[in-house]
């Protein structure tokens, strides 16, 4: 029998079990730390993020457009990029493939803003791990800043408002969905 849930690579704020809670609508979620190596955890400002409207994006609407509407233009994100012997410091949570999609949402797969990425993690207790997490392939993405070690904030913005925001934007997709 298939196992039903993926080994989702977190980091940043999808690390942190209430914004995962709030993406995905499920409080009660199995995750444990872990790290993901060849990756190094980044930071982009707004400015850095693509302006450019995709073909296959779900509506016609840039990733920058998005986030600008729902944030401002001070916001800033997590996402990791290759780097030979990088090492992202994160959670391995057990979640649905429609959860998954869930996050793909939330990360804005579908408008450009990153990718869909298979990688190795190493578990607590040094397992590898075959995981689906979500970032860039291209490593010269404009970037602000590395992030390097696990004593890093898992949130830029304030937690109260990306929570509102990651709850309201699973129920309309969720409504999106049924329609």
């Amino acid at each position: 029998m298939k196992n039903p849930y993926l080994n989702y690579f977190a980091y940043g704020t999808n690390r942190d079990l209430e914004m995962m809670a709030a993406i995905i609508g499920r409080e009660k979620i199995d995750g444990a730390p872990a790290r993901l190596l060849g990756f190094e955890l980044v930071v982009q400002k707004t400015n850095d993020i693509s302006n450019e409207i995709i073909k296959t994006a779900p509506i016609p609407a840039s990733p920058r457009q998005i986030v600008e509407k729902a944030f401002d233009k001070n916001f800033e994100l997590y996402i990791i990029r290759p780097r030979i012997n990088g090492v992202t410091f994160g959670t391995i949570w057990q979640i649905k493939e429609k959860e998954y999609q869930l996050v793909r949402e939330w990360e804005l797969l579908d408008f450009g803003m990153q990718q869909n990425i298979h990688a190795i993690a190493v578990g607590s207790k040094n397992t590898l791990i075959n995981v689906v997490t979500h970032g860039t392939l291209n490593r010269r993405a404009f970037i602000n800043r590395t992030i390097e070690g696990n004593d890093y904030d898992n949130y830029l913005v304030m937690k109260d408002k990306i929570l509102k925001v990651a709850t309201r934007v699973r129920e309309e997709y969720l409504a999106r969905l049924s329609k």
